[in-house]
């Protein structure tokens, strides 16, 4: 049984089943949604759970068995750490998440190792789809986790639906939250219960300190917060009516604008990644047809361009689709700091032998450039140290130069092996359409015929054209001529040159050089993308602080540092910025507060500081933000309008990198080889004719 038959029955029994569990899940939800009150909110059963109870054990043993195993076992813990942040879940819920999330991610990576397979069908092909699913792994996880965080705010968006029918029947707080939390989502419903018990501890202040440390976002923090005040103080009625009431229709409406904007940006980025990575499974089809019906693409195929092209295509697909991910990723969890763990940089230069090599290269104190680095990671929200990050440079520049040398060392002796065994065919024309039959099985006698004539000669004694003509007419055929032999004689020579030539040149090790050079920039490069898409998102972030100053605002025991305190517990990108302002706040406000404008110099964020300098001598809270409730309007307006660029800004990006691995592979992989073999192709055929 051939290997493509293997393949092919494999695909199929990865497909049939996931078709029939796909059918099974459609009609069994279909059923479950037409005979089940849980359709209509007036009959939700409490903490409802979505998943078949048969499944349950399934994932139960699952992850018993797979947590020892070395690979899986890593790969379930980290995909548990992930969700164990975003819910107060119990053991059994979080192993069957970890689980469904582990299948998920080893399906689509089984499926990928298929497909690359059945197209490619070299070994090549298999261990780049391995490479492939190394590199998305991390990726994957992070799609499914913010799935679920998705997931997660729209169940919040119904919870406060809830509560404010609750509240409007019972005006107490706790108790408007825990029927709330009775009527939502498995999930919501533990992060209600958990809001319920802060609000109702015997110290809540220490309760909802601790809960501020485990919420998966920042609605959740803030609304407790909020709710925090409401069960101490009570509510208050303002010229809207009710304080509760009015914050809880002010945060849906802010999380139904960011669950739009998600929407928004999947829509227009998420077929992106596929067009970035088709070039990939595209390039082998493509290359199987040129060299069909065209069959001199096959010496640049084989050649280095040919190499270097197809590496460089592989590349740049994945680059592309690392960077539309990063353009697509909404989640506040990529801006929020991140914890050290274990960093490789860290144990690398803690080593003697590798500190005192790294130290010509990191920036000296009280330099610009060092000055530069510190910052760019503090604006990038990288956890590196600029030691860290020099490690990083070096330890990509060493290895992108390596892998470089190895590429050229792997190409040189994939073009001894095409020299030696590629099909050898006459000269003369253009090799246009299909080769037949007989003209293949001469091309593979004649590659036989020289490859023996090689193997006998002895190429350190330099006189290979005597030994060469020696040899020909010895092994020639009868019916062969003088010409024939002279045309045999010349090509093995000159495969003998082309032989003789394939060792590691000075230029490709300056290449390799250059390489590293330009990857030892690499990291700092990504860098400043990230800050490039950080700058993206802040005047959002300003608009939410303008929502959340008019909620706060209105309560009579506010002052400026108890309002930044709950910026700084709401911010994300303005957070470090806010911690340290609140550091230095006791030492002098004033000083603070203009320090903080000095760290984050963006024009809106600076307006509403200055509103806060008014506010501590001057003016009250209230009275320094009394406008924001006038301008709501031309607020919501302007928030909107911010979305849309935003939205089409990235938009505009992820088009201009989905589509670049598509045009390199047309350009570079097709149409330029094409139009280059064919004009050295009409080169000999000119001077040919030429001879005649």
């Amino acid at each position: 049984m051939n290997l493509k038959l293997l393949i092919g029955l494999a695909l199929l029994l990865y497909l049939v089943p996931l078709a029939l569990w796909f059918v099974w899940r459609r009609r069994k939800k279909s059923g479950e949604l037409r005979n089940d009150p849980a359709a209509s909110w007036m009959g939700r059963q409490s903490g409802r759970a979505w998943e078949s109870s048969s499944l349950n054990p399934f994932y139960q043993r699952s992850y018993v068995r797979f947590a020892p195993i070395p690979v899986l076992g890593g790969q379930i813990r980290r995909i548990r750490q992930r969700l164990a942040v975003i819910g107060p879940y119990d053991e059994l819920t979080l192993r069957r998440e970890t689980m469904k999330i582990t299948y998920a991610v080893l399906l689509i990576a089984i499926g990928l190792l298929l497909a690359l397979a059945l197209i490619g069908r070299s070994l090549p092909a298999l261990l780049l789809g391995i490479m492939g699913c190394l590199v998305l792994n991390g990726m994957m996880i992070d799609f499914f986790v913010h799935r679920i965080e998705n997931r997660l705010l729209k169940d919040f968006r119904d919870f406060l639906e809830d509560n404010r029918h609750q509240f409007q029947a019972t005006r107490m707080a706790d108790e408007a939250i825990y029927e709330a939390a009775q009527l939502a989502g498995h999930d919501m419903k533990l992060h209600g219960e958990r809001i319920h018990e802060v609000l109702t501890a015997r110290d809540p202040d220490r309760s909802l300190a601790a809960y501020y440390e485990v919420a998966p976002n920042r609605y959740l923090k803030i609304f407790t917060g909020i709710a925090r005040l409401i069960t101490e103080y009570g509510d208050k009625a303002t010229a809207k009516g009710s304080l509760y009431l009015n914050a809880v229709s002010r945060f849906i409406q802010d999380i139904n604008f960011d669950l739009l904007r998600r929407q928004r940006l999947s829509y227009q980025l998420s077929s992106l990644t596929i067009i970035a990575l088709a070039p990939i499974l595209l390039s082998f089809p493509l290359q199987r047809w040129a060299e069909k019906y065209f069959p001199v693409m096959a010496e640049f195929y084989g050649s280095r361009l040919g190499s270097a092209a197809k590496l460089l295509l592989y590349a740049i697909a994945v680059l592309a689709y690392v960077l539309i991910r990063k353009l697509a990723e909404t989640e506040e969890s990529r801006y929020a700091p991140k914890p050290s763990g274990f960093r490789w940089e860290k144990k690398l230069y803690e080593y003697r032998g590798v500190r005192y090599p790294v130290a010509p290269f990191v920036p000296g104190p009280y330099t610009k450039s060092r000055y530069r680095l510190s910052k760019l990671i503090g604006e990038s929200n990288s956890p590196l140290t600029v030691e860290w990050l020099t490690v990083r440079r070096l330890t990509v520049a060493l290895l992108s130069g390596l892998l470089m040398l190895g590429m050229f060392a792997a190409v040189h002796t994939g073009q001894i092996q095409r020299i030696k065994n590629a099909p050898t065919y006459e000269q003369g024309g253009l090799m246009l359409g299909r080769v037949n039959d007989k003209d293949q099985q001469e091309a593979r006698l004649r590659t036989e015929f020289d490859r023996k004539i090689m193997n006998e000669v002895d190429v350190r004694s330099g006189r290979w054209e005597e030994q060469v003509q020696g040899l020909v007419a010895e092994k020639a055929e009868a019916g062969w001529n003088d010409i024939k032999r002279n045309e045999a004689g010349m090509r093995i020579t000159e495969k003998l040159r082309k032989l003789d030539g394939e060792y590691l040149k000075w230029w490709e090790l300056l290449i390799a050089v250059a390489a590293g050079a330009a990857a030892y920039h690499l990291p700092v490069g990504i860098m400043l993308f990230q800050r490039k898409m950080r700058g993206m998102e802040m005047q959002s972030e300003v608009d939410q602080f303008r929502m959340l100053i008019s909620i706060l605002s209105q309560f009579d025991r506010m002052n400026v540092e108890t309002m930044l305190e709950w910026l700084e517990r709401f911010a994300i990108l303005f957070k470090p910025a806010l911690q340290r302002c609140l550091l230095g706040f006791d030492g002098g406000s004033a000083k603070a507060l203009e320090e903080l404008k000095r760290e984050a110099p963006f024009p809106p964020f600076v307006r509403l500081i200055e509103r806060f300098e008014n506010a501590l001598e001057r003016i009250s809270i209230r009275e320094a933000f009394d406008d924001l409730e006038a301008e709501q309007e031309y607020y919501r307006e302007q928030k909107k309008e911010t979305m849309d660029r935003l939205i089409e800004s990235k938009a505009n990006w992820g088009r201009d990198i989905g589509f670049a691995p598509i045009m390199f592979m047309l350009g570079a992989y097709i149409i330029v080889p094409f139009l280059y073999v064919s004009f050295m192709q009409m080169k000999d055929l000119i001077a040919q004719l030429g001879q005649i």
